[in-house]
């Protein structure tokens, strides 16, 4: 799928679930143009159905082929508003002693490489525009059968304040989601190589309807990505439990869901 040259959009990575799909939406619903980029057409055909402000590609952006199929498809477009490196893999979920070189691999490949390759392929399309990393608390603090997510997840993080060293003319940040009612956590709780007392923490939080959702997330993310002028957007790394920044955004019926940090270790 080709553009026109006139449009101005952003382009979002993982858009055909969860925070991916509801940002999708949300920016839409703003009247802003959106591309959203995934491997599963039908998924991406559902979340598009929404709004002719959304259009599809399907593509593996943890590929070079993929990436390349999306610098193709915007080749005719000058400028980008906007970059959301939104796709990521929680798997493997597996003890440290048994992950496997190929599992590895694919994860970085996912929350790693494809972010920073697919910005590195569109960088003059994106000056001035935004680019926004989907990092994770897990960046900061390991947890037990996550190895590969919690080091590429720190490794993006990296990645982003090496961007903002040497290419200012793009404003790159990095956002905390929050604990999301998604497919990810699903898995999470179906995981069998993680601490009891962790994955009890994530039960209970489901349990408890203290999940995010995602329509919430997409909310923030928005705020971020349309209203947040430029020099506050690349100050700090975003996390959506802070709760300074919550009444500039949070607005009924939307809420953030508060837990006790301590609760599970």
């Amino acid at each position: 799928m080709r553009m026109n040259q006139g449009v101005l959009l952003f382009l979002l990575t993982g858009g055909g679930s969860g925070i991916g799909r509801a940002l999708a939406q949300a920016l839409a619903s703003r009247q802003e143009e959106v591309m959203i980029i995934g491997r599963k057409e039908q998924l991406l055909a559902e979340t598009a159905v929404f709004s002719p402000h959304i259009r599809y590609l399907c593509a593996d952006v943890s590929t070079t082929k993929g990436r390349e199929s999306v610098v193709v498809a915007l080749k005719n477009i000058k400028c980008l508003k906007g970059l959301i490196h939104n796709a990521g893999t929680v798997e493997p979920i597996s003890s440290i002693t048994t992950i496997t070189e190929t599992a590895f691999r694919q994860t970085m490949s996912t929350n790693l490489e494809g972010p920073l390759f697919l910005s590195q392929a569109l960088l003059k399309q994106l000056s001035h525009g935004r680019v926004l990393h989907i990092g994770s608390g897990a960046a900061h603090f390991p947890v037990k059968g996550w190895t590969a997510y919690c080091v590429s997840k720190a490794a993006l993080y990296m990645l982003t304040l090496c961007w903002q060293l040497e290419c200012q003319e793009v404003a790159f940040t990095s956002v905390m989601p929050g604990i999301i009612d998604t497919d990810m956590q699903r898995l999470i709780r179906q995981a069998n190589e993680m601490d009891e007392d962790k994955l009890s923490f994530f039960k209970q939080l489901k349990e408890k309807h203290q999940l995010l959702q995602p329509e919430t997330v997409a909310i923030f993310l928005c705020w971020l990505l349309l209203d947040v002028d430029k020099k506050l957007f690349v100050s700090k790394e975003w996390d959506i439990y802070d709760e300074t920044h919550h009444p500039l955004w949070l607005k009924h019926p939307y809420s953030v869901p508060q837990w006790d940090e301590n609760a599970h270790g």
